[in-house]
């Protein structure tokens, strides 16, 4: 009886690494996609804030940290991407492409938390046609990877 339950041990050893082994294939497209909508959120904050602070709806200090947190924040979400293990659906090639999109939406959202800070509307206003011009190649790259769009 002891082989048995030694038997038994290892057919559920073996089954839940297969079940592992399974599950990390499909969620590297999930994670990527996890991913990309935080970003999508936060390209979507610098826009709001960016165009409230063209309106003059909010105050300087208030646009400038909220587009610098977006920064660091894309930021963030570029790394978590750049460690994201690859399956099959995804190629090398898209998610390098994705990482490039991802770190100029991050360098537009800084440029543009400096061009507050130097209270230069014109200059907000320019990287905001930037910065969506940026989110579409993004909406694009995530059409391509087969991810969902918002």
């Amino acid at each position: 009886m002891p082989e048995l339950d030694k038997l038994a041990s290892v057919i559920n050893c073996l089954l839940i690494l297969t079940l592992l082994v399974s599950c990390s294939d499909k969620t590297s497209a999930e994670d990527m996609d996890k991913e990309t909508q935080s970003v999508s959120s936060w390209v979507a904050t610098a826009n709001m804030v960016g165009d409230a602070w063209i309106r003059d709806v909010v105050p300087n200090k208030y646009a400038e940290q909220t587009l610098k947190k977006a920064q660091e924040e894309l930021r963030k979400q570029k790394e978590k991407i750049d460690k994201i293990k690859l399956s099959k659906d995804v190629s090398e090639h898209d998610k390098s492409v994705l990482l490039a999109e991802i770190l100029q939406l991050a360098n537009k959202t800084e440029e543009m938390s400096k061009a507050v800070a130097q209270k230069n509307r014109s200059l907000v206003q320019q990287k905001l046609g930037e910065l969506a011009a940026e989110k579409q190649a993004l909406n694009k790259l995530r059409k391509v990877a087969g991810q969902t769009n918002e």
